[in-house]
């Protein structure tokens, strides 16, 4: 009875086992949020100083992401027959 008694206000009391246990998954949950951010801050940090540096770096992303042309180009686009609409 008194194993039983002690048993149950560990695993049950306030602060017990139980809680104890909760909070050790969520701190590993926190550390591996924690270092997926630590990358993408290290990438973002990366591609800041690109932007500030690399102009080919920028001209690629000018034309790559807002279909930028430099002055004496023209932009021809090709259309397959199942893009068609």
């Amino acid at each position: 009875v008194i194993i039983l008694l002690l048993f149950s206000y560990v695993f049950f009391k306030e602060k017990g086992i139980k809680d104890y246990i909760e909070l050790t998954n969520k701190y590993s949950q926190v550390l591996e949020e924690n270092n997926k951010l630590k990358t993408k801050n290290k990438e973002l940090e990366l591609m800041l100083k690109k932007l500030k540096t690399d102009k080919n770096y920028i001209e690629s992303i000018a034309r790559e992401k807002y279909n930028m042309l430099k002055k004496d180009e023209i932009l021809i686009k090709i259309e397959k027959k199942g893009d068609e609409k």
